[in-house]
């Protein structure tokens, strides 16, 4: 222990050390929209190595970003461990689930999202809420405009339903994220919110509901622009998120939604309601179902290889994806991260319930609903929550936050 004090002072106290402190904030949050805008950009076509839009120029050039950014993100945590910036056990609970959940599902994705909750738990909240919005509204101007202009390629992925890809490699990446850029910037700009925002947020809304046939997301969306308007006009309509019955519900839904989850997975027919249910949802309970009967319960993950349907996806193969966020994680990272999870979930409801954050929390709900018919609750390209998970989670020494 005497060793690593010592290492950690003689850090502190050098010109590194005294440097990184003194430009930390403007430090991580260059590398954070190092690793949120080389990922979104590097989220496009022509990075589909199987696809005849692939260019490889293209791709080295961001891939290379995007490592340089994890390798930023990793040189930023022993920093800050060097200026003791982390509480003791959070910190030993963060690194032995690094170790565990990482050694058992080998996934590059787990180690990301790890790399990113560590490194950005010292960085204000506020701060990278603000980066988070910037970036994600750069992406969903810049690749959809390069698409219209022939830059990116613009793909029909669904013949059928007519459904533009909008440069993306995922028809649903733009709407998606219009969903969780809407919440984050109705959150960050609500004293100053007018009528025309509300029009402006509708229009684009409407435009990828046409080009994309998302009809989820396009239905959160609205939700989403109902309860901004519902705290510009009458923000006390929200208090009854404050009631006690209704707290209640809120903190244990992430939870019960994971009970579900995992019961529609194990007791799925493909008869009656069920299949009715399961047609409406697009086959998501019984992908669910084949899913857990494929790989059942593990305590720390286990290596999973999903096949979607994004512009490489052919007929004559076999479709297995879990879009729900409860049972992926589940099924990927095993049954103690999704605890962790869902201790996450409970820590930020907590939070804005003490900071009386009635808008956000309205938001934070719909977030947790919409993960359970997609993907997206622990994605970092999407959700800021899980951005600064690391802070909510008491990673970082306390200080006082404004968001």
């Amino acid at each position: 222990m005497e060793i690593l004090n010592t290492a950690t002072q003689r850090f502190s106290e050098s010109r590194v050390g005294t440097f990184y402190r003194q430009y930390q904030v403007l430090i991580l949050c260059s590398v954070l929209a190092l690793f949120l805008g080389s990922s979104w950009l590097g989220n496009v076509l022509l990075i589909e190595s199987a696809s005849r839009y692939y260019n490889s120029v293209y791709d080295i050039i961001f891939t290379v970003l995007r490592y340089a950014s994890y390798a930023a993100m990793a040189v930023c945590i022993l920093f800050s461990l060097g200026l003791k910036q982390y509480r003791f056990w959070p910190f030993i609970v963060y690194a032995l689930t690094i170790v565990l959940v990482f050694f058992f599902c080998r996934s590059t994705e787990f180690m990301i999202l790890m790399l990113v909750v560590g490194s950005m738990a010292v960085l204000p909240r506020q701060t990278l809420f603000q980066v988070v919005l910037i970036i994600q509204a750069g992406a969903l101007t810049i690749i959809p405009l390069f698409a219209a202009l022939g830059l990116f390629p613009n793909v029909i992925m669904d013949t059928e339903r007519i459904r533009y890809s909008l440069g993306f490699t995922w028809v649903t990446s733009a709407p998606v994220l219009f969903v969780f850029a809407s919440m984050l910037f109705l959150h960050l700009e609500r004293r100053g919110l007018n009528g025309w925002m509300f029009f402006l947020l509708l229009q684009v809304a409407t435009a990828l509901f046409i080009l994309t046939d998302t009809k989820m997301a396009f239905f959160t969306a609205l939700l989403v622009l109902t309860i901004g308007l519902i705290w510009w006009k009458k923000p006390q309509w929200l208090q009854v998120l404050e009631n006690r019955w209704v707290r209640e519900v809120i903190l244990w839904l992430p939870v019960v939604l994971t009970v579900i989850a995992l019961l529609l997975a194990v007791f799925y027919q493909d008869t009656g309601v069920m299949a009715k249910v399961n047609d409406i949802l697009s086959g998501r309970l019984a992908n669910a179902a084949e899913a857990w009967q494929k790989y059942g319960l593990s305590l720390l993950g286990q290596p999973i290889t999903w096949t979607g349907q994004g512009i490489t996806y052919k007929p004559s193969m076999h479709y297995l994806y879990v879009d729900c966020s409860y049972l992926n994680i589940l099924l990927n990272y095993g049954l103690i991260f999704l605890l962790l999870v869902l201790y996450w979930c409970r820590k930020v409801i907590l939070n804005l319930y003490h900071r009386h954050d009635m808008l956000y929390l309205a938001f934070f709900v719909v977030i947790i609903l919409f993960s359970f018919l997609e993907v997206r609750l622990i994605n970092p390209l999407y959700d800021p929550f899980v951005v600064a998970a690391g802070s909510y989670l008491g990673l970082a020494a306390r200080r006082k936050e404004t968001a």
